[in-house]
Parts: C-alpha cells; structure tokens; sequence
C-alpha cells in the first residue's frame, strides 16, 4: 500500500480540520444543505431512566400508564427483548416463578446500560454524519479502517500496518453539538465483540481538531470459532476518573482533569503505543476487527436496573437469581391487601432511588 492523498484530503475535511473545510463538503455533496441529525441524547441531566420493560406476572395494573404520564417508554413482554432490555429498568412480576426465572436467564445474558448514548444494534443511515474514519493516513501512514454493519452490531474493520512510520487506525466522532453534559455519571460503557487486541477510547472536552484528548485502554477477548455465543463478547467500562490527558501518544501530566459537563467529540483507537509512548503490548499489524453494540453511560449513584415485586415474601431461588442476572437490583415485598395505586407510587420512588438498589423492600412499612 502506498500513502493516499485522497483518503487524507477527505479526513481533513470531514473533521472540518481545513478552514473551507464545510464549503468544500457542501460542494461535494451536491450542494446539499448540512445535516441537522444530532444522534445522542441532548440533555441527560434528569434521573428518571428513559424506558421501562413490564415482565412476568403480578405487577399492578396501574403502573404502565403511569410511567407513561411520567413520560418515560414503556415495553412489554409482546415487543422485541432484545432491544427493550439495553437500557430500560426492568420490572419483573415475580407471581409465576417459572416465568420469572426464564426472564432472569434473559437479562443475565442480555448485557446493560443505565443512559444509551450510540446504538448501533439496528443499522442507521445517519451513521456517515456523526463517526467518521481517522487512521493514520493523516501523518503519512497507510493503514485503512471502515464502518460496516453486522448483525446487530457497527463493525469496526481493516488493516493496520506500521509502514511510514504508522501504526493507528480509529474511528472517531464529528463535535457535537452542543456538547454532551455526562457530569451525571461515571463514565462509559462499551458492548463490543474484540479480537484480542487492546484498544484506546479517548474523550474530548474541546472543539479543536488536535486538542488534548482524554485516553483509557482496554483490552478485549479473542473470538472463538466455536460456539453458538460468541465469548468474545463483553461490556468494557471507561470511567472518567481513570482517563489521562493526552496529546499525539504523550501524557500531560500538569492538565486540568476531564470536564465531563462538556463532551465535545468520543474516539475508538487501535494503536500500536500506549496513552505513555510506550508500546502496545498486544497490538499485532495486519487485520483487525471489533463490534460494537452500544455505546452508554453509568451514573455515579447507580439507579435500580431489576425491581422485582411479588406478594408477600420473594422466594430464595429468585432472589439468588437476581443478584446474579445484575449489581443494580431491588426486591419489593408488598402486602397481599395492598392497594394497586399505592403499589405504584411506590414502584415509582424506587425507580429513582439509589438507596434501593441491593435491598428487599417491603413497601408496606412506608405505609405505616
């Protein structure tokens, strides 16, 4: 492979890192006027989780269309699980044990998110506006990367080689606007299918083409061939405390911390260095490949993500089983006389309270 003027022209100009730089793509593109898709929640200061998944049997009849009035999504066991568990707080009616049992095997397995930020498990033909390519073209190397679609999953592929002194490829955010304010929250979560090799993902909290960038490296799973589930699969967290200042693979050690109230652009980097200059010990030349399903947000003061709720007493097996299926889970015994609408205010308070999570409430007692 010999160095592409083309592929550096258009990577300059798609990061608007030239000054006629949205001239030139409104010229390109036919003289279409600029995208208005913003692809990421724009305000994300609220507690109240945005979606909500009704399982099993015994939940009170209320409760659906008062989360609705409170203006979050609701679905059902009718809809698609797949999608509906990413993100939503799931409320499981704990009435059938059986039946409860089969949705924890599903949640278990599902994988989660408290804020969807980018998902990427449905194709989106908007992708193009807001994640480009970035590789290593730009400082005259040759490897080359590209967005696909997979099976419910953006794939992330090619080549990366270390000729002309190269040795990166990434894919990388336009700046967002405005900015995204994650000061709520921890930091990211990743779903993704690796290939052994350890990445970087880096945060900018300015607009600047070649700003200081906020760098945490991960390291995925191979993929087996065998198998009907991929072991490679896996949620990766970046939490912001954890991310350190860099420019152009050397750190700054005397940086102001990350301003995580202004996001301005997100990065995925294969590199063969590390956030230090050092070598990437488990970078290898040659193909790459990672598949991302999601792209969210955990909070600092994690909400609850399973609120079980039965009658009377929750049996042992199914607690068990929702300390396993998820860290972020809340029992809820009520009384067998309980009324249904006191049920409900009550299903809306632990929705939102952090005191709740790994705790067995008996709603009664708030009643007394």
């Amino acid at each position: 492979m010999s160095w592409d003027l083309g592929r550096f022209w258009n990577t300059l100009t798609y990061y608007d890192a030239l000054p006629f730089a949205e001239a030139w793509r409104w010229v390109h593109n036919g003289f279409q006027p600029k995208s208005s898709v913003n692809p990421v929640p724009p305000i994300l200061s609220g507690s109240l989780p945005a979606q909500a998944l009704l399982l099993g049997r015994g939940l009170p009849t209320g409760l659906a269309e008062a989360l609705k009035q409170q203006g979050v999504e609701v679905w059902d066991s009718s809809q698609d699980l797949a999608q509906g568990l990413a993100a939503a707080t799931v409320f499981l009616g704990l009435e059938d044990a059986e039946l409860a049992q089969t949705h924890l095997d599903q949640i278990r397995h599902s994988g989660r998110t408290e804020q969807m930020l980018f998902d990427f498990r449905q194709p989106n033909p908007d992708l193009g506006e807001f994640w480009g390519i970035l590789d290593d073209v730009v400082m005259g190397g040759v490897s080359q990367s590209q967005l696909l679609w997979g099976e419910g999953e953006l794939l992330f592929t090619g080549q990366v080689s270390t000729a002309n002194s190269g040795g990166f490829v990434s894919t990388r955010t336009r700046n967002l606007e405005p900015p995204l304010d994650l000061s709520g929250f921890a930091g990211l979560e990743l779903r993704l299918r690796g290939d052994g090799q350890r990445y970087k993902f880096f945060l900018r909290d300015q607009t600047g083409w070649d700003s200081p960038a906020f760098s945490c490296a991960f390291d995925t799973r191979p993929a087996r061939v065998s198998g009907t589930e991929s072991s490679a699969e896996q949620t990766v967290r970046i939490p912001f405390a954890e991310m350190v200042p860099t420019f152009r693979a050397r750190l700054l050690p005397n940086a102001p911390p990350l301003n995580s109230s202004r996001i301005c652009s997100l990065q995925l980097m294969l590199s063969k260095f590390e956030a230090d200059g050092s070598l990437n010990p488990r970078f290898r030349p040659g193909s790459f490949q990672l598949g991302l399903r999601w792209i969210g947000a955990y909070r600092r003061d994690p909400l609850p993500q399973i609120i079980g709720v039965v009658r009377d007493r929750i049996p042992e097996g199914l607690l068990a089983l929702m300390q396993v299926g998820s860290s972020r889970w809340c029992g809820v015994e009520a009384a067998a006389d309980m009324e249904e609408s006191i049920l409900v205010t009550q299903l809306l308070q632990l929705m939102q309270s952090p005191q709740s999570v790994g705790q067995v409430e008996r709603v009664e007692q708030f009643h007394a």
